[in-house]
């Protein structure tokens, strides 16, 4: 019976989150995806950006909402390198727009916001996670489904990539260990 409650409780969550997300996308449609028409434009280059040098993505995993709903997208951004870097964007082989989103804590409420750059100290990492900085990935170009490997492309600052392959899960995943393949 806690297991029925949990995964109610769970898929209850999955909702909330794709009607938080519709309830706050709208307050960024209109200015928001200019910049990531940008991004869109150069998606046939970003194929031929150098990869960059120590710099990885890891334990990426995508959450696969149901079809009205953006997809989420999260990760560890491992920058190794002795400089900042500055993620100004990313793409997908699967989906026609995604963006860098944030979620913040105001006046009591959870509020998500599209960010231009995220960046990630010299050494250090930074996890894109639930209730944090994460991807917002929406109009699927193809059939996805939960097991999938979804090909994503991190554009930085400096003109270079970090290429990662992510895996998709259902939708009431919260963490990537979670639903670990087998």
């Amino acid at each position: 019976m806690k297991v029925v409650r949990l995964a109610a409780a769970i898929g209850l969550q999955s909702v909330l989150v794709a009607s938080v997300w519709a309830a706050s996308h709208g307050d960024h449609m209109g200015q928001g995806h200019g910049h990531n028409a940008a991004i869109q434009k150069m998606s046939g280059t970003i194929h031929n950006m150098p990869l960059a040098d120590n710099v990885a993505v890891n334990n990426c995993w995508l959450r696969l909402l149901p079809a009205s709903a953006p997809s989420a997208g999260y990760f560890l951004l491992q920058n190794n390198r002795p400089d900042n870097i500055v993620v100004v964007g990313a793409a997908a082989d699967a989906f026609d727009d995604v963006m860098v989103h944030q979620t913040k804590q105001e006046n009591g409420l959870s509020r998500m916001a599209m960010v231009s750059e995220v960046v990630v100290q010299a050494d250090q990492k930074l996890e894109f996670k639930p209730g944090g900085y994460h991807l917002m990935l929406e109009k699927p170009n193809r059939q996805v489904q939960v097991g999938d490997t979804v090909g994503l492309s991190l554009v930085l600052k400096s003109g270079e990539k970090v290429a990662a392959k992510c895996e998709v899960k259902p939708a009431a995943t919260v963490s990537p260990a979670a639903h670990m393949s087998h």
